[in-house]
């Protein structure tokens, strides 16, 4: 039986589709990827992830390839294992990240999270869903941030009606800035401060992103 082929196709226990360019990673996984290289885009990752508190242990690790390897996203090479397909992306912009934005929402109770991350080659967005699992979209689009940016808080709207969002954005030199957008209508507004007189958003969201990320990250 090909592994490609789900056996419960067309059955109510089918696999669950997931769009064009997204992947599902498990928490073990992720952590794994966070810990293969030691340098300072990845330790900048690990905290803007939330990983930084997370265990270390040798166990995590061990099921972090384990689950990969089984997935076809790793392969032995003597004792270690080399990553693959989607996962040796996501190790690469782990490592070599150059700028980080951080998507917050927040509609009364209720929240929701996505971090982007680019190295100048490619443009990872994550986030954590139910049970330990993120998923990762993933895009070439590096010379066009703020749509990328744009089009993944458009996204989050359509499924958080008036939430409002804090967006802010990091290279590895300190805080480049954060806005505060609120939908109003169709359009939206933004703020500098969760306290300041709101503007509205006249040029497009793309346009106002682009304060936060000027052009590929250096």
């Amino acid at each position: 039986m090909s592994t490609a082929t789900d056996p419960l196709a067309g059955s109510e226990l089918a696999r669950v589709p997931l769009p064009d360019d997204v992947y599902g990673f498990g928490w073990a996984e992720i952590r794994y990827l966070l810990g293969r290289h030691s340098t300072a885009s990845s330790r900048m990752t690990v905290a803007s992830l939330g990983f930084d508190a997370a265990p270390t242990d040798e166990l995590v690790g061990a099921a972090g390839v384990a689950s990969l390897l089984a997935r076809g996203l790793a392969e032995p090479d003597g004792d270690r294992a080399v990553s693959r397909g989607e996962a040796a992306v996501l190790e690469t912009v782990f490592a070599r990240a150059r700028r980080w934005s951080g998507i917050s929402v927040r509609d009364g109770e209720q929240g929701d999270l996505m971090v982007v991350l680019e190295d100048g080659d490619i443009i990872a967005l994550l986030q954590p869903r139910s049970l330990g699992t993120w998923f990762v979209g993933l895009t070439d689009a590096v010379e066009r941030p703020a749509e990328v940016l744009a089009r993944a808080v458009e996204q989050l709207r359509g499924a958080n009606g008036s939430a409002r969002f804090a967006i802010e954005t990091r290279t590895l030199e300190g805080s480049v800035g954060t806005r505060y957008f609120r939908p109003e209508g169709s359009g939206w507004t933004v703020s500098e401060s969760p306290d300041s007189e709101p503007r509205a958003v006249t040029d497009g969201l793309a346009c106002e992103l682009e304060q936060l990320m000027p052009g590929a990250p250096a």
